[in-house]
């Protein structure tokens, strides 16, 4: 399921790849370049796409740790989130999140004519470039008229709770999980190697859980809320935020491959160069390049 996510992740960022600027009035995400570069309605749709790409990483985390819960805690039932229910269930749910940021990002935070007017200045005067039809969502707070500023703190506060309630489910589900673990290894309910198994997995997915709340969620709160106390962080959005975003189906990926031990096993088995091996009868007989080694057969006769 990651591994989707990821593949679609990243063909995302090569259609719509996005900069981030910013100033003490607020924030705009826009296309820098790419397919929908010079059509700014369809280009301000894929980056709302695009956008939902992070609430469902958020979708695919709450999952896995459901998943994990579900293994430690109610393991006779876990059947059933594989059946057409709960495949129904999951999709269901993954989907919600993907459409609910879009959304979000298309209805509150599309910029329009007079959004593109205030922040033309700004473009010209960093990039060269005139804003009027560059493909951009935006948030801004001050200097603006209300209903503009309205959208945008509606839209700031709906993304932030969803946010913040998948933080909530990662820390109260992490809790529980990590309080069974070391409950299952004081009381020696399961043998050693599924206890160590639990434990990679549990590890796996602390990582995985930290990947998208450093790569995703503390750029996109601390650009949503530096501008509303003020604080010009354009350096952060330019060299923080925006490689943050487009390094994490990069990093998610490789995480997991280092800490399991099985994938980590077969990356290595797969790069290993292949010794050269000559198998005779049920003996593996190593034998060097430029060898002299004769092999003979003999006849025995039966008389």
């Amino acid at each position: 399921m990651f591994s989707v996510f990821d593949i679609l992740y990243s063909i995302s960022e090569i259609l719509t790849p996005i900069g981030v600027q910013g100033n003490r009035y607020g924030v705009v995400i826009f296309v820098t370049d790419g397919l929908f570069f010079e059509y700014p309605e369809l280009g301000q749709k894929a980056m709302a796409i695009r956008c939902g790409f992070i609430s469902v990483s958020y979708a695919l985390l709450i999952i896995h740790f459901v998943y994990r819960y579900l293994a430690l805690f109610h393991p006779h039932s876990l059947w059933r989130l594989f059946q057409p229910i709960g495949l129904s269930i999951i999709i269901t749910f993954v989907s919600l999140h993907a459409l609910s940021w879009s959304l979000i990002c298309q209805e509150c935070l599309a910029a329009d004519d007079e959004i593109r007017k205030i922040v033309s200045f700004d473009f010209i005067q960093e990039y060269r470039v005139a804003s009027k039809n560059v493909p951009m969502l935006a948030v801004l707070y001050w200097n603006v008229r209300w209903e503009i500023r309205l959208r945008s703190w509606f839209g700031i506060i709906l993304l932030t709770i969803i946010s913040m309630y998948s933080m909530s489910v990662y820390f109260i589900l992490g809790y529980k999980i990590t309080m069974k673990i070391k409950s299952i290894t004081f009381e020696q309910t399961l043998s050693a190697t599924s206890i160590r198994l639990q434990r990679q997995l549990f590890v796996t997915l602390v990582v995985q859980t930290s990947i998208p709340i450093i790569g995703s969620f503390l750029p996109t709160v601390i650009s949503w809320y530096a501008p509303i106390i003020g604080i010009n962080i354009g350096w952060w959005n330019t060299n923080v935020a925006t490689v943050a975003l487009a390094a994490f189906p990069c990093i998610d990926p490789m995480a997991v491959i280092l800490l399991v031990p099985n994938y980590r096993n077969a990356m290595i088995k797969r790069s290993m160069p292949p010794s050269d091996t000559n198998i005779l009868g049920n003996q593996m007989n190593v034998v060097p390049r430029n060898s002299n080694v004769v092999f003979e057969t003999r006849e025995i006769n039966v008389t």
